[in-house]
């Protein structure tokens, strides 16, 4: 646009009015009224076309002050337009920048003004760096543009922008994106997200997995209980009391698996760190202990799913408990229906709070390592680091735990075995309030490490575990459903 500037008065009803980056103009009752009074206040931007002259900036004073029978308005009218593409691109760019530095743009018409800049061939980071907006932000609008879920989602539920683009990542799971949405109200939308990212994750690396075992006809089941008639192949021998492998036990009627997480060592390559027969990392008597050590460091722990191998009716088909007593053997027979189906509840709340616990720590340590930015601590952090040093001191002296803040806030922990050097340079070099911060992420940190996969299952009333989560819950985190359950006296 050039720097000539004329200012005008002109009929609205003679504007040329495009369609604006806003998707609403919000026309109501009182800004009609006030333009009736008082008339548009702050000159309409317009340039100059063949056809008259065309609204850059003001479509909303334009079209109030047709609806509030105007027979004027200011007019900054600048030289002529510009042609094509780049006066539709130069349209978008200015519309944007007046409307997003302010408040005035909904989220999706901040992402569709950005999907149609990204339609004419810029790609994220020149949006970004023509909008101003940070490039993850313009790449988390787009995605949002590009989902019509997640368009009609945001405009009816008021999502933020990241939220919005977790829809748009599962609009094409119906009873997740209803989960999501009902998680808005209740405040754990990022505990049912988290759930969900983890959920699907599973089940991309159990697919191949499933698949091999389809190939044998080897069906999957779920993982059983001890009390379970399914049995692992490892607790069974023949009636002579000879092993039952997984190789022999193919033609048995019940022969089937269940999927097992198995969480290994790999290097940069991907490929697995040795280990002994117990699973444990071992490089063997050509490897000295402190270069074992460094490789472990520079290691990354990934999860796995590997099958194992079970019989679905051992008693049916001739098989019977290494281990087991006449009465044990006979004690799982002798359950009525509806114990079994006590049983069956009981094992189900255990997979799903097992999985919604794994979800529920990887939200609670992102909220954790923000809430300890802060400069000060809260009010309530004396009495609960009394408490937390006389009842459970142990807490602090955790090397885990230790690991666990120096995450938290930064530090690095070089050595599995030791605590983190970096965390107490951390430490000497902050002011007395920053430094009680400081004491508080460690503290919470050795709960952290304390509240292990079986957590949940404890008496929270009394357990380290619920006096971790209530403190947290005080101080604004929402605890998700498993972990209210944690918290209380419920078992399991």
């Amino acid at each position: 646009m050039a720097n000539t500037i004329e200012i005008q008065n002109v009929d609205p009803k003679s504007l040329l009015v495009d369609v604006n980056v806003r998707s609403d103009l919000d026309l109501n009752k009182e800004f009609i009224g006030s333009i009736k009074e008082y008339g548009v206040l702050v000159p309409i931007v317009a340039v100059k076309t063949d056809d008259g002259l065309r609204v850059r900036m003001g479509h909303r004073r334009t079209v109030g002050a047709v609806e509030a029978g105007r027979d004027s308005v200011p007019v900054y009218v600048t030289a002529t337009e510009a042609e094509g593409d780049a006066a539709e691109l130069e349209r978008l760019l200015i519309q944007h920048a007046e409307n997003h530095h302010r408040t005035g743009l909904s989220i999706t018409d901040d992402a569709n003004a950005l999907k149609q800049m990204s339609l004419m061939g810029l790609s994220a980071a020149t949006i970004a760096k023509r909008t101003q907006t940070k490039k993850a932000s313009v790449e988390t609008a787009l995605s949002v543009a590009g989902s019509e879920l997640a368009t009609k989602a945001t405009e009816r539920y008021d999502l933020t922008l990241d939220q919005a683009a977790v829809i748009a990542e599962f609009e094409d799971d119906t009873e997740v994106v209803t989960a999501l949405v009902a998680a808005v109200q209740s405040g754990r939308f990022d505990h049912v997200a988290q759930r969900a990212s983890n959920d699907r994750a599973d089940a991309e690396a159990q697919a191949p997995v499933i698949a091999a075992l389809a190939e044998v006809n080897v069906p999957v089941v779920p993982r059983p209980r001890y009390d379970d008639d399914v049995s692992m192949l490892n607790k069974l021998v023949t009636p002579e009391g000879e092993d039952i492998t997984d190789e022999s036990h193919t033609e048995c009627p019940g022969h089937a698996a269940f999927l097992n997480e198995e969480h290994v060592y790999v290097d940069s390559d991907g490929n697995p760190l040795p280990t002994d027969q117990w699973g444990h990392v071992d490089f063997g008597e050509d490897v000295d202990e402190e270069e074992a050590e460094k490789r472990i460091d520079e290691a990354t722990v990934v999860g796995t799913w590997a099958p194992v191998y079970v019989c679905t009716d051992p008693k049916a088909n001739g098989h019977r408990d290494r281990y087991a007593s006449g009465s044990d053997r006979h004690k799982a027979e002798d359950k009525t229906p509806e114990e079994r189906e006590a049983d069956k509840k009981a094992r189900a709340l255990v997979i799903e709070n097992n999985k919604a616990w794994k979800a529920a720590r990887e939200v609670r340590n992102e909220w954790v390592k923000t809430y300890l930015t802060r400069k000060t601590p809260p009010a309530a952090a004396g009495p609960f680091l009394a408490v937390a040093l006389t009842r459970d001191a142990d807490i602090s002296a955790d090397v885990k735990g230790n690991h666990v803040a120096a995450e938290w806030f930064g530090a690095t922990s070089t050595n599995v075995y030791s605590r983190s050097a970096d965390l107490t340079k951390v430490a000497e070099g902050a002011n007395d309030k920053r430094s009680l911060v400081i004491a508080l992420g460690t503290i919470l940190g050795g709960y952290e490490a304390r509240a292990t996969d079986g957590a949940w299952r404890e008496n929270g009333e009394h357990s380290s575990t619920g006096r971790y989560l209530r403190f947290l819950a005080a101080n604004g985190y929402v605890l998700s459903e498993v972990e209210v359950y944690a918290a209380s006296k419920k078992t399991a």
